[in-house]
Parts: C-alpha cells; sequence; structure tokens
C-alpha cells in the first residue's frame, strides 16, 4: 500500500507541474496576445487555438486532482443522513459509476486520438497534428480513474483503521 501512495503521490506531483506550466503558459499567451494588439497592432493569430487546448488538459488535471481528495462535485444530503456503512456503500456505488463514466471518457478520447493519427488531419492555424490536442483528453481521464480509484481506497482503509481502533 504504501509503494501505492508513493506512486500516486509522484502522479499528483507530475500533474500539478503541468497545470503550473500550462497556467502560466495560458497567462503569457493571453497577456502577450493583448500587448501585442495593443503595443504593436499586431494579434497572435495561435494563441486561441493553444489556449482552448491548455484549457481542456487543465480543466481535466484539475479534476483528477479534485478527485483524489473526494471532492468531485456531489451531493451529500443523501450521504450525509446514511449511517458509516451506508455510506461506504453509496461511495462505492458512485466509484463504480464514476470510474465507467471517465473509462468511457478515455475510450472516446483515444479513439479520437487514433482516428486524428490515421487521417493525419492538423490545426487550422498552428498545423499541428490534432491528435496532440485531442491526447488530452485520455490522459486527463486516465488521471481521474486512477485519483477516483486511489480516493477509494483510502476511504476503505481509513475506515478499517477507525473500525479497528473503536474495537480496541
Amino acid at each position: 500500500m504504501k509503494t501505492y501512495k508513493k506512486i500516486m503521490n509522484g502522479v499528483a506531483m507530475v500533474e500539478k507541474l503541468i497545470l503550473v506550466l500550462a497556467t502560466i503558459l495560458i497567462v503569457v499567451l493571453t497577456v502577450g496576445n493583448v500587448l501585442s494588439r495593443k503595443l504593436l497592432h499586431q494579434s497572435w493569430s495561435f494563441t486561441e487555438e493553444l489556449v482552448v487546448a491548455v484549457f481542456v488538459l487543465i480543466t481535466l488535471m484539475a479534476a483528477a486532482l479534485t478527485a483524489r481528495d473526494g471532492e468531485l462535485v456531489n451531493l451529500s444530503l443523501i450521504p450525509d443522513r446514511l449511517s458509516v456503512k451506508g455510506q461506504k456503500v453509496l461511495l462505492t456505488i458512485n466509484t463504480v459509476l464514476s470510474v465507467a463514466f471517465t473509462a468511457v471518457l478515455f475510450k472516446y478520447g483515444l479513439d479520437k486520438v487514433i482516428t486524428q493519427l490515421e487521417n493525419g488531419k492538423r490545426t487550422f492555424v498552428l498545423n499541428w497534428p490534432e491528435w496532440i490536442f485531442w491526447s488530452f483528453v485520455p490522459i486527463g481521464a486516465a488521471c481521474m480513474v486512477l485519483h477516483i480509484i486511489e480516493y477509494f481506497v483510502d476511504y476503505c482503509a481509513k475506515s478499517k483503521k477507525d473500525k479497528e481502533e473503536q474495537e480496541k
């Protein structure tokens, strides 16, 4: 279990680094484009294409890190009224459904990457292969699945530990 946690801490560290770099990139591109338009009267045409793709990456990575702490959007109305055992059952159902949904997101994102690789389609402005931007979807989905499962495993381990302490 400790090895698994070390691996997941490493994954989270990489995700946080990607988030910081992606955010800096968006700020630099956006501010740079505004300054270029105001001072040089020339717009950087590629910024919109790149910023939109990077926003997708940021959204999925942030969702993955949020899942790690069990903070994805959930209604707490029902779980708060259940016993600990009922909450665990509900969390199990929630985990299964979340992993299933995210696996579908991963599959269709990966299908899109493969399609873009096969047809060689390129972006309009940057003329980059579209598969690069589409790869953000399965990468983000894979990170989400890992963290959803991580949260569930941590929750089960914590509840088992709490139960053992109560029995002492």
